[in-house]
């Protein structure tokens, strides 16, 4: 009788674990221990209706609404962009101001990385001399058109390029 009481028990428990874990995270992409709490934080953007009604729109004040790719790298995907957090010079580790998805095999948007995102007029505005820094990585110039820093980081897509590189070469535009 106790053993049939401990095995449901565990099966409870076990279904309980399977039916919170509604997030959809690939748990098989390898990220550093230090990027989990992040993107567990974010699993929620997996249906990016969670992302529309927190406020990420696609694109940047008339900039960056397609989906961004490079001929020989790979593609990062559809940028969603926090437009408050764009207009915040500050950077947080745990607040990206970007979610980017790409189309996934059956045509749906799948959150692949999240980015952090600063214009460097608006970091420079606000004394800082130094570019930004997350998780050790420093936020880069890209585009110097749009003259931006930024840094993404790959931690619901795996990415052969490294978690940090901007362009996944398993990521494609349609």
């Amino acid at each position: 009788m106790m053993a049939k009481t401990i095995q449901a028990a565990l099966l409870a428990t076990t279904l309980v674990g399977c039916l919170a874990d509604t997030s959809e995270v690939d748990q098989t992409v390898q990220i550093p221990d230090v990027l989990k709490p992040l993107r567990a934080s974010h699993a929620r953007y997996n249906d990016i209706a969670n992302a529309l009604a927190d406020g990420y729109q696609l694109g940047f004040r008339g900039v960056v609404t397609g989906c961004v790719a490079n001929p020989t790298l790979g593609a990062m995907g559809y940028h969603y962009f926090n437009w408050a957090k764009m207009d915040d010079p500050s950077i947080d580790e745990q607040d990206p101001e970007v979610l980017v998805y790409h189309t996934a095999d059956d045509g749906s948007l799948k959150l692949g990385a999240v980015e952090w995102v600063v214009p460097k007029v608006k970091w420079e505005a606000a004394g800082n001399t130094a570019a930004p820094v997350v998780y050790g990585q420093t936020l880069h110039v890209l585009n110097p058109v749009l003259n931006w820093y930024v840094e993404h980081a790959w931690v619901f897509d795996a990415n052969p390029s490294g978690v940090f590189a901007d362009w996944n070469p398993d990521v494609h535009c349609p």
